[in-house]
């Protein structure tokens, strides 16, 4: 016959532990999740214009420390003439973001205050007989395939032209041609980062 003791119905130390065990880990799962839905609530919109009548708009996804920004910039008829995706983490002004406020002051800016809208006159000028554009101290580097006659028409043309941060020490210069469906990649102009 079976010794029944008082205590048990009480758990074992071993059946404490495990429980304990169990308890721990789905109050971690919760803590984690919790944790990982707030790096993920840093999506962020902003548009703002651009060379008068394009409308450049970002939106960010995933956590705010290395979000992904999607641009996409439409014309007046709502054609998109251009768009692209960015890191963060590879862009001048957006480290240390840790909050989607701190993403939105950091998109206006980089929409805003970091854009240069100006003209296609402003490119250094490319000699003939050299493999890119005389640009001194911080090289201008053409888009591959464009060559130094489109580049030097482009740049007499005075067309207007917008350039954008697109690294930590360069940004993306387009022009907007009269007559074409998009903007015209021409390069990346560096700067001190």
């Amino acid at each position: 016959m079976p010794v029944q003791a008082p205590f048990a119905g009480l758990p074992t130390f071993s059946n404490a532990i495990s429980g304990g065990l169990m308890l721990a880990a789905v109050l971690g799962l919760s803590l984690a999740a919790s944790t990982s839905a707030m790096a993920a609530a840093c999506e962020v919109s902003m548009e703002q214009t651009w060379l008068g009548d394009l409308v450049a708009s970002a939106r960010t996804s995933g956590p705010c420390d290395a979000a992904s920004i999607d641009l996409v910039v439409r014309n007046g008829v709502d054609e998109v003439v251009w768009s692209a995706s960015h890191a963060s983490t590879d862009l001048f002004g957006f480290d240390g973001i840790a909050d989607a406020d701190s993403m939105g002051i950091a998109l206006g800016d980089w929409l805003g205050d970091y854009a240069d809208n100006s003209s296609s006159s402003r490119l250094p000028e490319w000699p003939e007989g050299v493999d890119m554009p005389d640009a001194g101290e911080f090289p201008f580097y053409v888009e591959e395939g464009v060559s130094r006659d489109v580049y030097e028409t482009l740049r007499t043309a005075d067309y207007p032209m917008v350039c954008y941060i697109q690294g930590h020490e360069s940004t993306l210069c387009l022009v907007m041609q009269p007559d074409a469906g998009a903007l015209t990649n021409v390069g990346a102009q560096s700067f001190p980062g």
